[in-house]
C-alpha cells in the first residue's frame, strides 16, 4: 500500500531533475560545453632567465612571454606541479621566486585566469643550493671542519653518541679515517689547518690541541692556557700566530714559540676569523650580540671595534659562526630560520638560503671554505652540508698555506 505513493514521488523529483539539467543545456548543441564562450588567448613563453639554469629556492627568474595578467594574482607559474611565488608581473614579463625543485628538467607553465589553456612548455633546470655531503648515517654526526689547500675536507665526528675521530673527504665527497678518537674529547669545536700541514683543534676547554700531520694517530696537547680560561673558536694569522676565543675576559694569541699572551675583550666569543689584516669575531657582551674586529699589528692586537650590529638585525638570534669571501662579504651562520645571513661591505645583507632551513635546522656550527665555490658548514644537529657560493671564493686563509 505504500509502494506506489514512493513511486510516484520518485518519478516526480526525476523529472525535475531533468527539467532544470536541460535548462542548462547548448540549446544548439545539447552539451554543458558550450564552444563560443569566450576565453582570453593562452599565455606563451619566449624566454627564462637567467638562461638554462638557476639556484632552486634562491634566485629569482624573469620569464617572457605574452597574454599574461598585469594583475599578479591572476597568474600562475608551475615548475613540474609545484607554483612559484611571483614578485610582479607585466602582461609581457613575470618575475619570480624560483621554488625549492632542483631537479635537471623542470616543465615551466604559465596559467592566467580567464585563459582556457596553459602556455606552452619550458624546460629548465633547477640546482640545489644546499646538500648534505659526505654520507654520513644517522648515528654519526659532524662537528668542527676544516680544509687543506687541495679543497680536502676534514671533520670531526661522533658514531652513536661518542666522539670518533676526525674523517677526510675528498671534493667528490668520498671518506676515510683521518684520525682515532681522542679520550677524554666530547667534542671538537673547532679545527684548523694550520702550519706545517697540521691540523689542530679546541673543545672549549683551557687547550689547543693538534694532529701529527697525515693524521694516524689522537691529538696531542699542544699548548694549555690560563686556568678558567675556555678555547672554543681558533684561526690562524698571517705570521703564523694563533688566535683564540672563547667565553673569556680576553682573546689569546699563541707565537710559534707557543708563548701566550692575553689581549682583554670580556665577552662570549662564538667564532673568529682572520681576515684583511684584522681578527674578527661574533660575540656576546653586555652590548648584545654583535660581530667585532679589531686590527692585527706586529705588538698585538688593536682596539676592538663593532664591524656589524647583529643583535639589531636579529635580536632574538645568535651568530655562531662567522667566515669571508675574497670580495670582503661576511657570512654568519645562525640559531635563526633565516640560517646564513651574508653582510657586505656596506653592512646590507641578505638571507638567501632560507628555502633550505630543514636541512641546517636548527642552528650552525662551524663553517670551511672548498678550494671552488664550495662552502662547506655543520650545525648543531650534526648535520655535514655543502653550499654552493656562485662567483665566489674563500678569502685568504693562511693556516693552510703557513
Amino acid at each position: 500500500m505504500r509502494t506506489f505513493p514512493r513511486t510516484i514521488a520518485f518519478l516526480s523529483f526525476v523529472a525535475l531533475v531533468i527539467f532544470f539539467v536541460s535548462g542548462c543545456d547548448n540549446p544548439k548543441s545539447g552539451s554543458l560545453y558550450d564552444p563560443n564562450a569566450a576565453s582570453n588567448p593562452a599565455p606563451t613563453i619566449t624566454s627564462v632567465s637567467p638562461a638554462g639554469t638557476a639556484f632552486a629556492g634562491m634566485d629569482t627568474i624573469v620569464i617572457a612571454g605574452t597574454n599574461f595578467s598585469s594583475v599578479l594574482a591572476e597568474n600562475t607559474v608551475y615548475f613540474n606541479t609545484t607554483p612559484a611565488t611571483l614578485l610582479k608581473v607585466t602582461s609581457s614579463q613575470i618575475t619570480l621566486l624560483a621554488p625549492l625543485v632542483a631537479l635537471d628538467s623542470v616543465a615551466i607553465r604559465v596559467a592566467v585566469s580567464g585563459a582556457d589553456k596553459f602556455s606552452n612548455t619550458s624546460l629548465y633546470k633547477l640546482k640545489a643550493g644546499v646538500v648534505t655531503f659526505g654520507g654520513l648515517i644517522a648515528t654519526e654526526l659532524a662537528s668542527a671542519v676544516t680544509t687543506d689547500a687541495a679543497g680536502n675536507l676534514y671533520s670531526g665526528f661522533s658514531s652513536s653518541g661518542t666522539e670518533a675521530g676526525i674523517l677526510k673527504f675528498v671534493p667528490v665527497g668520498t671518506r676515510s679515517a683521518y684520525a682515532p678518537a681522542t679520550a677524554g674529547v666530547a667534542a671538537w669545536t673547532s679545527l684548523k689547518m694550520g702550519p706545517g700541514g697540521l691540523i689542530y683543534g679546541a673543545r672549549n676547554v683551557r687547550a689547543v690541541y693538534s694532529f701529527a700531520k697525515g693524521g694516524g694517530s689522537s691529538a696531542a696537547l699542544f699548548v694549555a692556557l690560563p686556568t678558567g680560561t675556555f678555547a672554543s673558536d681558533i684561526d690562524f694569522d698571517q705570521t703564523g700566530n694563533l688566535w683564540i676565543g672563547g667565553n673569556n675576559s680576553n682573546i689569546y694569541r699563541i707565537a710559534s714559540d707557543k708563548t701566550v699572551t692575553p689581549f682583554p675583550f670580556v665577552g662570549a666569543v662564538h667564532s673568529l676569523r682572520v681576515y684583511s689584516g684584522y681578527l674578527y669575531f661574533a660575540a656576546r657582551t653586555d652590548a648584545g650580540e654583535k660581530v667585532w674586529r679589531a686590527q692585527i699589528s706586529t705588538s698585538g692586537l688593536g682596539t676592538p671595534e663593532i664591524y656589524f650590529d647583529f643583535g639589531a638585525a636579529y635580536p632574538n638570534n645568535l651568530p655562531l659562526a662567522i667566515t669571508f669571501s675574497s670580495d670582503g662579504i661576511l657570512y654568519i651562520g645562525t640559531d635563526s630560520p633565516d640560517g646564513v645571513l651574508v653582510v657586505n661591505p656596506n653592512k646590507s645583507f641578505s638571507a638567501p638560503f632560507s628555502a633550505y632551513k630543514s636541512i641546517y635546522s636548527p642552528s650552525f656550527l662551524a663553517f670551511a671554505w672548498g678550494a671552488a665555490d664550495d662552502l662547506y658548514a655543520t650545525s648543531t644537529s650534526g648535520i655535514l652540508m655543502k653550499f654552493t657560493i656562485r662567483g665566489k671564493k674563500s678569502a685568504p686563509y693562511y693556516g693552510s698555506t703557513l
